[in-house]
């Protein structure tokens, strides 16, 4: 068969003053000189290094291909920043895929890395002391992490083909599976091929729970043969295979273990080839809704009932379809008050010879498509995109977005011009008037070609710039340092008490300069991955925050005035703001 693809509360407010509070660390640089001015891009070309290398980050990623095309190998895999011992340094996760599900059992595989931040940009890789290395994870996909059981350390749950597994963590610098006591195996209904996952409090009790997106069915023993217009032997498109999954729900106990909700909450009948899924309140009734991006089937958007139950609102709301009314490919995803209105927009990313989508929030609840008129759909065109974030990587206080990119289709030169298999990535700045540009003089070494997969956001060197993580098939990962920014920042780490301790789901405006922004704490986002989950805002030329507004899930609002810029933050649900321990 020819492969083909189609174009494609009543709160609680709590207000207090803080003046001037700020923490120092060796690793925080002094405030610049010449900071960030909106629309500007004040610092010198090249704004990321490739530092993996001298990270002491030793991984490749293999999708499994042997030559018989197994659309499977297209989707590995993802990667995620967290902090897994508590020391205030982000650690790295890689995950691994190795051979396709229809090898032999007893077929080597290699095993996901986990790699602990050491200080002074340098990792070690624990994969083995952790227990991690033990693991046998099957054809794993994506890494969600969360502090499902809020005893302070993050859990990973790590989703894939035939198979899932959450990992607890001991506090002790290993893991323990407990995928069978806990009951978030996905095993129940024979293979079934999950993709990315996100934990969220849905129904407001202080546990995480766990959304778990799922692509097509899929038998091994049974793939199709398709070719391209070259006659080359290739992947079929996901158009071969029906759509008769959609997303599973667990909801967490608060016992160790969890129960599935999927159809009492409304979902079992969703269905989708899910890819990306993100947690958001995109009304801001106080309730998490659910986004998820989905391939050559309309994009899903389930509204939160008051916790009672889900309902798929978005071909209501205008986010199920991108520009034109088409049907795209949707993969990875990720959302941001990019236009500082308080209201997050939705940005999806979509196959080649798609613009990525761009959904603008327009405020209480609705959206209007901004694909080309931004700038991003002129942009992405020729790209295939998967991992994605919105960064503010020169702290101008304008989110700005990273995309990762790579093609499914190793023969796809001969056939498409302008593509090619391996991408560079795309850094789009944010202008400040509703646009973005190709921001390709501060790519730096982000200009590698790469078939990236799983793209995760994060400072790992706490020196006030967001730095990326890239995970590429049959590639070695790559870490990229931010070298760039330019104007200042604070970043807050949320701890919650009657919320989930995670604070998933806490909605934070923060004001600089006059300008108002909000970002949201999310446990699981981009493709397959997990970003840092402390929030970072730029500051611009502003010496501080003039205010910081928190509305935690458990309904409480606060709101602190002036916190110093160039420093991290602990704010803990009721408490004042204090300098972040952990940073020191």
């Amino acid at each position: 068969m020819k492969q083909t693809r189609a174009p494609h509360i009543a709160a609680v407010v709590l207000t207090v003053l803080v003046t001037a509070l700020g923490c120092s660390s060796k690793q925080n640089p002094k405030p610049p000189t010449q900071p960030g001015k909106s629309g500007a891009s004040p610092h010198a070309p090249g704004a990321f290094v490739n530092v993996t290398a001298h990270a002491g980050i030793d991984f490749k990623l293999e999708n499994g291909e042997t030559g018989k095309y197994s659309l499977v190998s297209t989707t590995a895999s993802g990667c995620a920043f967290l902090d897994y011992n508590v020391d205030g340094l982000l650690d790295i996760l890689l995950v691994q895929a190795g051979p396709t599900p229809d090898h032999p059992a007893s077929t080597p595989r290699p095993p996901c890395k986990l790699y602990q931040n050491m200080g002074g940009g340098t990792f070690k890789d624990v994969t083995e002391s952790s227990g991690i290395g033990r693991l046998k994870q099957g054809y794993a996909i994506g890494a969600a992490v969360g502090d499902y059981d809020n005893d302070g350390y993050p859990d990973i749950y790590l989703s894939g083909c035939g198979g899932n597994h959450l990992l607890h963590n001991e506090k002790n610098g290993t893991f323990r599976d407990v995928t069978a006591s806990a009951g978030v195996g996905d095993t129940d209904k024979g293979v079934r091929w999950a993709t990315s996952s996100a934990w969220g409090d849905y129904d407001r009790d202080g546990n995480l729970d766990l959304l778990v997106g799922h692509y097509v069915k899929w038998d091994p023993k049974n793939e199709p043969k398709c070719s391209n217009s070259a006659k080359d032997r290739t992947y079929c498109s996901p158009e071969v295979y029906p759509v008769n999954e959609g997303p599973r729900l667990y909801h967490n106990e608060g016992n160790g273990k969890f129960t599935d909700t999927t159809e009492k909450m409304g979902l079992s009948k969703v269905r989708g080839r899910c890819l990306g899924v993100l947690w958001l309140d995109y009304d801001q009734d106080g309730w998490d809704d659910a986004y998820i991006a989905c391939d050559i089937s309309p994009n899903l958007l389930l509204q939160n009932r008051g916790g009672k139950r889900f309902e798929e609102v978005g071909l209501m709301v205008g986010v199920a379809y991108g520009a034109d009314a088409a049907v795209l490919s949707g993969m990875g995803i990720t959302a941001a008050d990019y236009d500082q209105t308080g209201w997050e927009s939705i940005l999806v990313t979509n196959f080649s010879g798609q613009p990525n989508s761009l959904f603008h929030a327009v405020g209480k609840g609705a959206f209007e498509d901004k694909t080309y008129e931004s700038g991003i759909g002129f942009a992405s065109l020729n790209f295939n995109a998967f991992g994605v974030e919105f960064i503010d990587y020169d702290n101008d206080g304008l989110p700005d977005l990273v995309c990762g990119n790579g093609h499914v289709d190793p023969f796809i030169e001969k056939i498409a011009p302008n593509t090619t298999y391996k991408e560079r990535k795309l850094l789009l700045r944010n202008t400040g008037n509703g646009a973005f540009v190709d921001q390709t003089a501060d790519l730096g070494d982000l200009a590698e070609p790469r078939v990236t997969r799983g793209l995760a956001a994060g400072d790992f060197d706490n020196d006030g710039g967001i730095d990326i993580l890239d995970n590429s098939q049959n590639m070695p990962a790559a870490l990229y340092r931010n070298v760039g920014r330019a104007g200042r920042f604070v970043t807050l780490r949320l701890e919650g008490t009657k919320s989930n301790r995670d604070a998933a789901g806490a909605l934070v405006w923060v004001t600089a300069n006059g300008t108002r922004s909000l970002r949201t704490v999310r446990d699981g986002s981009s493709y397959a991955s997990t970003s840092d989950r402390r929030l970072h805002f730029g500051l611009g030329e502003a010496q501080n925050a003039e205010a910081v507004e928190v509305r935690w899930p458990s309904g409480l609002r606060q709101r602190f005035t002036s916190l110093a810029g160039d420093r991290f933050y602990l704010l803990k649900e009721g408490s004042l703001p204090v300098p972040d321990p952990l940073v020191k």
